[in-house]
């Protein structure tokens, strides 16, 4: 084998793992986006996964019709003339389809709980509330609790933290 093809093949290995690990990161943070507690009963968790999945599929639409939305209000807002009614009717569609998806999620989010038993709708209901008081779910909520204990004194001037 040439040292070209060599090359060309560790090249193309390398760039085949790259996509791979992105691949799975990308299911990995997709799998991460419902917050089901972890000491909700198997049977509680299905039923939530399922009631999520399906609501995505519902939302599907309205989501591509935001893209399109906003495409729409993209191009008003990098045209050569600025048109202020356009503009203002295009952004009202995308507001009020953004307000649709919101609204569906809400319902979405309703039956998942209405049918649940009232201890492992307690435990989901603690894991929303926690993405609704801020901070970030992911993360652990970082920034809700950022600098509650950090409060230090002033330094005198021309002295510096070690």
């Amino acid at each position: 084998m040439s040292k070209r093809m060599k090359l060309i093949f560790t090249v193309s290995l390398l760039l085949n793992i790259i996509l791979i690990g992105v691949g799975a990161g990308m299911l990995f943070r997709f799998c991460q986006d419902i917050p089901i507690p972890a000491d909700m009963s198997p049977e509680a968790r299905h039923f939530v996964a399922m009631t999520f999945q399906n609501g995505r599929e519902q939302v599907k639409p309205l989501i591509d019709d935001v893209k399109a939305k906003r495409k729409v209000v993209e191009m008003l807002l990098t045209a050569d003339a600025f048109d202020a009614k356009a503009y203002g009717k295009a952004v009202d569609d995308l507001l009020e389809t953004q307000a649709k998806i919101a609204r569906k999620r809400a319902d979405i989010m309703e039956a998942a709980l209405q049918d649940l038993p009232a201890a492992d709708r307690k435990k989901f209901a603690d894991r929303i509330l926690d993405g609704l008081r801020g901070g970030r779910p992911r993360k652990g909520g970082y920034h809700r609790d950022m600098g509650k204990d950090d409060v230090k004194p002033p330094l005198p001037p021309g002295e510096r933290r070690p």
